[in-house]
């Protein structure tokens, strides 16, 4: 039996314009509503971004935020785990070692240098409703869940291997195609959803989740059902039990209905 739905938002329920099917969403989620059903999203972006996506159903909804690091029920947070300084400042150290575009993402706010350019700045408004231009991280006070690092599509594998073999103290994921993002040791969204579980009395086993990317790799190993998209990584596709053929922008809608009206 199912009783809990996770997915991913970017690349996952998300279409290229940053929508998704409304309708579609009211008639799914009314249904999980009837067969008492938790929907939970499971992004690695901020939590004031990913409440501004279901306006009409957020009290109702959970978020695993910040790949794992911030867990909500709604505007209410239930847990959060934030980087201890002596990590962050590594994580500060990498960053001006390799010289690629950064974020830096908080409690408050997420941060992006000056330096960066308006461009950089622009795209990721996308995604980090509270973004702020600062001239320098050291001006930070927050509390600290992820360091991104953009990177050339071509040579991530390359990169983040070499991270995790020079930094075993921090983890690293691939938060897309081209942005590594670091967080402590272990953090991804399976911890969100071993902390739902606890919570909400649900079985690893009685959950279903969708994912695309390196840092869904946690949580589609950990649930009883899970689907990576036909473009995931190939990491996302291994750790999946099925894949999701079908191009169309709703696949994953149509999917869960799918599973709900079965």
């Amino acid at each position: 039996m199912i009783k809990l739905i996770a997915t991913d938002m970017d690349g996952t329920w998300l279409r290229e314009d940053k929508t998704y099917d409304e309708a579609m969403f009211v008639r799914i989620f009314d249904l999980m509503q009837e067969q008492n059903i938790k929907f939970v999203v499971a992004s690695g972006n901020q939590h004031a971004n990913l409440l501004t996506r279901f306006p009409n159903h957020v009290d109702k909804i959970y978020f695993v935020a910040e790949n794992g690091a911030m867990i909500a029920q709604g505007k209410q947070i239930l847990r959060i785990v934030d980087i201890p300084d002596d990590i962050y400042h590594l994580m500060l150290n990498i960053v001006d070692e390799m010289s690629y575009p950064s974020i830096v993402s908080g409690v408050t706010g997420a941060y992006i240098l000056k330096k960066s350019g308006q461009e950089f700045y622009l795209e990721n408004y996308k995604y980090y409703k509270n973004l702020k231009q600062i001239d320098d991280y050291e001006e930070v006070d927050d509390r600290i869940f992820k360091v991104s690092i953009v990177v050339p599509p071509e040579l991530m594998p390359t990169i983040i291997k070499d991270l995790r073999y020079r930094y075993p103290e921090i983890g690293f994921v691939a938060g897309s195609a081209n942005t590594i993002d670091m967080s402590t040791p272990g953090m991804n969204k399976a911890v969100g959803l071993k902390y739902l579980s606890y919570k909400l009395g649900i079985k690893s086993s009685e959950m279903v989740a969708f994912g695309d990317s390196g840092n869904d790799v946690g949580m589609l190993e950990y649930v009883g059902h899970s689907f990576a998209m036909g473009t995931a990584l190939p990491e996302a596709k291994k750790a999946a039990k099925h894949i999701i053929g079908s191009c169309d922008e709703s696949a994953v809608q149509y999917k869960i209905l799918d599973l709900l009206t079965r």
